[in-house]
């Protein structure tokens, strides 16, 4: 079941699009020591703090189903 963006709280939001971007760059890989490089950039500007800021989010928003399943997915270890 989706969710809709606009009933999560704004801090959900805002670590979900951080999130996505931290699985994208994730995702890709380097043909080269230039792109190695900037993924290390991007992957260190998108995904340090998440797994701390999941298991936050988890925690404050544990009474709220919506939230949860928004966040259902997203892998606790990523750092």
């Amino acid at each position: 079941m989706a969710v809709a963006q606009e009933t999560l709280p704004a801090d959900v939001v805002a670590f979900k699009v951080r999130r996505d971007e931290c699985d994208h760059f994730r995702g890709e890989d380097a043909d080269d020591e230039a792109r190695a490089a900037q993924l290390e950039q991007e992957l260190n500007r998108t995904c340090k703090g998440t797994d701390s800021a999941l298991a936050g989010l988890r925690r404050r928003y544990a009474a709220n189903a919506a939230v949860i399943a928004a966040l259902a997915n997203y892998e606790s270890d990523v750092e």
